[in-house]
């Protein structure tokens, strides 16, 4: 029996950006399956950061969620998680779940600046009111500048459409100052890859970079990647199958084929 690969939603971006992923993975001979919210839009970060523990930190809260849907599974899964969901999967193998993680693009855990941009474009986002939560929205100008970057204007407004939604502001604005993200690198935990693309304008590649420095501290395997050319997108943009071979190749080097 193969290793069962969970994706994990990020923060903009809703499950579907994950399709052709998943398709690809199967088609490997991989059981995969999409981790996402409880329910769509809004209404799925209530379900989620409400009616926990109080004391928790919103990203801690996140983690908890993610971590009991992964207890559920008969054997440690392949984490695979894009920006907040590349972070999550670097959680999730701090507290020791995952037979192995993949962090795409990820936003950075406690002791690794983010970058003045990332902050930015928390900090400046428009806010909005609702089910009883302030939430942060990407207009399709910024989605193309930060996100879609370097796709032509006319894709990135069909994937604005398809793919993007709000989030939580207070969430956000956890992670840009990185409470709640603080790694135990003397911990046991499985092998992570974090990769990164070079013209990324979400988070930077040098970003990602600093990250692979201070987790190399770690005794478990820590690799990284930078795809030349590549944008925040690197799932779903035109080569998306070059970085899911990628990431193949070293699930088979780390793990072994099945």
């Amino acid at each position: 029996m193969g290793y069962q690969v969970c994706f994990i939603q990020g923060d903009w971006l809703g499950p579907a950006v994950w399709d052709k992923f998943e398709r690809h993975f199967k088609a490997c001979g991989y059981v995969c399956s999409v981790l996402s919210l409880p329910a769509a839009g809004e209404l799925g970060w209530y379900r989620v950061l409400h009616g926990a523990d109080a004391r928790s930190s919103p990203l801690g809260r996140l983690v908890d969620f993610y971590a009991e849907q992964i207890a559920g599974f008969p054997a440690p899964p392949v984490l695979i998680g894009h920006a907040m969901g590349g972070l999550v999967v670097q959680l999730l193998l701090d507290r020791g779940l995952g037979a192995a993680g993949i962090a795409i693009a990820p936003r950075p855990p406690q002791r690794v600046f983010p970058g003045i941009l990332s902050l930015l474009q928390i900090l400046t986002a428009r806010s909005e009111r609702r089910d009883g939560m302030r939430f942060l929205r990407m207009t399709p100008g910024q989605f193309s500048r930060r996100v879609a970057y370097p796709g032509a204007r006319q894709v990135t407004g069909q994937l604005y459409e398809k793919f993007v939604g709000r989030v939580p502001q207070k969430l956000m604005t956890t992670v840009a100052f990185g409470f709640g993200s603080r790694l135990h690198l003397s911990h046991e935990r499985g092998p992570l890859l974090l990769i990164s693309g070079d013209d990324d304008h979400m988070v930077a590649s040098s970003v990602v970079l600093a990250n692979y420095f201070y987790q190399r501290r770690s005794l478990a395997p820590t690799d990284y990647i930078s795809f030349p050319g590549y944008g925040h997108l690197l799932i779903t943009q035109p080569g998306w199958e070059h970085v899911a071979d990628r990431i193949i190749e070293w699930l088979q080097q780390q793990l072994g084929w099945f």
